[in-house]
């Protein structure tokens, strides 16, 4: 779960894009998955980090460590409690959907998977 002394950081339309924790005196910029931007500085420069940063990326192909092997999987909800991933299937529409929950805060367990022509077929 976001820490809840961890500010939610908007674009001009309202959309959460990450995220500012106050460390001391500073500011530091964290993305929707709980992971630094960048260094503690200062509130404007922590801003611009997240107005830079966007949240294209959460659109892109990640790996995720299921039972010692890595799993391709796309991200389809992320919450302040939680990030909620499934199995790329490609496009498939007759797959079956596999679904996991990864915590928040994330330590590590996604990471961007590789173009899927670098991907070992299923």
């Amino acid at each position: 779960m976001i820490p809840d002394d961890w500010m939610p950081h908007r674009r001009a339309d309202g959309e959460v894009v990450g995220f500012v924790r106050q460390v001391g005196e500073a500011f530091q910029p964290m993305d929707l998955f709980g992971r630094p931007l960048g260094d503690p500085s200062d509130w404007l420069a922590v801003e611009e980090a997240l107005d830079a940063h966007t949240i294209a990326w959460i659109d892109e192909p990640w790996l995720l460590e299921v039972d010692g092997a890595d799993v391709r999987v796309r991200v389809v909800e992320v919450t302040p409690a939680r990030i909620r991933v499934k199995l790329d299937d490609f496009g498939d529409v007759t797959a079956s959907a596999r679904f996991w929950e990864v915590p928040l805060p994330e330590r590590g367990c996604l990471r961007p998977a590789p173009p899927a022509t670098e991907w070992p077929s299923r």
